[in-house]
């Protein structure tokens, strides 16, 4: 009796086929991983690109609503560095034009003469490049402005105490309540770059931010200061490389824009202030990683000035940045009251 053999045959892959499943595994796992970061950095650019908008426009609003409030309830609706208890803060006792045509001399500024001191100094008034910046024109370092406003709430009578006048918020979100049996006051509200304290510790630059420091003065008597004034104030807006301040003028029929400083520089009787614009450079507060699309020499019109960003030390980290301005006509400035 003959056995007979049994054979099996043996199933598997060649070498080839073994290196052809390889190399298909690693393109679908290099696909899936390069879908992965693509989807990160469009999340990381979606993400910074809204935090942006959300701090830029709605930041920049808020401003807005507060600075038409210039001129409120003031004697005169023309206003200039010499209109007092209204519109802007460009003068006090220390740069106010001195008449010295009389004696004794008279000053003629935005603020009371009585005003003298720390509040009354030039630093705090509206002035061209006096603060911060992280931008650069030409080539050089440039400071960003700084605009100050004043104006006198519309009082009512305190819904909380009868006792009271009540005019509302200020800027830093304060209650405007006082006694009626004091003067009424005049509100002054400072805008400017400052650093914020509450920053991450791998800032491109300095951490700057757009804030208001309100403060006020009697309305009647002499005041020896503005109250409340001169501090930090409180953040309205976040991460500001930037802040550029014009002022729009009509003289006779010549309307234009110019920058605090040149204005100051007119001489003579400094003509009529009717709008004003303001210009920030807004950036992301988080990253976007290093996104080609972000380029550090790129350039942004502010206004009037073509500026590039300081490049930081760290110029792998990228960060979303936009120009964002606004024209404001100062409404209680139009007619002709007080003439």
């Amino acid at each position: 009796m003959s056995l007979g053999l049994i054979h099996k045959r043996q199933a598997g892959l060649t070498l080839i086929e073994l290196m052809i499943s390889l190399a298909l595994g690693l393109i679908v796992v290099a696909a899936a991983i390069m879908l992965f970061l693509t989807g990160q950095k469009s999340y990381s650019l979606q993400q910074g690109s809204a935090d942006l908008q959300d701090n830029a426009n709605f930041g920049l609003s808020y401003v807005t609503k507060d600075i038409r409030l210039a001129n409120l309830n003031a004697l005169s609706a023309e206003i200039n560095d010499r209109t007092k208890a209204g519109g802007l803060v460009l003068t006090s006792k220390d740069n106010g034009y001195k008449d010295t045509a009389v004696t004794p001399n008279k000053i003629y500024s935005n603020l009371p003469d009585s005003v003298t001191g720390k509040t009354a100094a030039v630093a705090t008034l509206s002035a061209s490049e006096s603060h911060s910046s992280n931008v650069k024109l030409a080539g050089t370092d440039l400071k960003s402005d700084q605009l100050v406003i004043q104006y006198k709430p519309q009082y009512t009578t305190d819904p909380d105490t009868a006792a009271n006048w009540f005019g509302g918020f200020d800027c830093e979100g304060d209650r405007i309540s006082f006694a009626k049996s004091a003067p009424q006051r005049i509100i002054v509200q400072r805008y400017f770059l400052r650093e914020d304290d509450n920053k991450n510790a791998n800032e491109p630059n300095q951490a700057l931010a757009l804030a208001c420091d309100a403060g006020w003065y009697n309305e009647s008597g002499n005041p020896a200061k503005v109250e409340d004034y001169g501090g930090e104030g409180e953040i309205i807006m976040k991460r500001v490389d930037y802040f550029r301040v014009l002022l729009g003028i009509q003289k006779a029929n010549d309307h234009r824009y110019i920058a605090v400083k040149d204005y100051m520089n007119l001489s003579g009787v400094k003509p009529r202030i009717l709008s004003i614009q303001l210009g920030v450079l807004v950036r992301s507060s988080q990253s976007v990683g290093n996104d080609a699309l972000v380029k550090n020499d790129q350039k942004f019109q502010v206004l009037d000035n073509e500026v590039t960003v300081k490049i930081p030390a760290n110029a792998s980290t990228k960060y979303v940045r936009q120009v964002v301005s606004q024209t404001i006509a100062l409404r209680n400035t139009f007619g002709e009251r007080g003439r």
